[in-house]
């Protein structure tokens, strides 16, 4: 790979990292306590880990009805209230 090769590939990942997401979540403590779409890392044992959404009054709500669905051997990580 060419210096030059090298550069550009580094830019590239340098501005796809600074970059405004058009998916930003927020992830204040004052989140949790919002209605809306919460966004969650599903850690498990004996399964592959996911990522998932769950509406809910609060993250707690909506934490508890991932949990349900997840199994015993999976908790769901709370990221940040989809915005």
């Amino acid at each position: 790979m060419s210096k030059f090769t090298k550069s550009a590939a580094v830019l590239a990942v340098i501005a796809g990292m600074s970059a405004p997401s058009a998916f930003a979540l927020d992830s204040s403590f004052e989140a949790m306590s919002q209605s809306g779409n919460h966004k969650f890392y599903v850690w498990c044992t004996g399964k592959d880990d996911y990522t998932t959404s769950q509406s809910g009054a609060n993250a707690k709500e909506a934490q508890a009805a991932i949990a349900s669905k997840a199994g015993k051997n999976c908790w769901p990580v709370w990221q940040g209230l989809d915005g």
